[in-house]
């Protein structure tokens, strides 16, 4: 299954458009969590994510899920 991660916040959309391919959900919800972590660790102020959610989406376009950058993860 190929997955898309699309950032998103209430004015501007950065959209994936090559995606990811993993044979399950749950692989591709561990992947959105790494690439948040990822993100997280590269910016100087966290603060500046805290608008800002990771949008996985499948191929047909349908969000799976999301992942808020704000705060901590789980």
């Amino acid at each position: 299954m190929r997955y898309y991660f699309n950032l998103i916040n209430h004015t501007e959309r950065i959209l994936d458009d090559t995606g990811i391919e993993v044979a399950t959900p749950e692989q591709a919800h561990a992947q959105a969590l790494k690439a948040v972590q990822e993100m997280r660790a590269e910016g100087e102020d966290s603060a500046e994510w805290d608008d800002w959610r990771l949008e996985v989406s499948d191929a047909a376009g349908a969000v799976a899920f999301s992942v808020s950058l704000a705060g901590r993860l789980h």
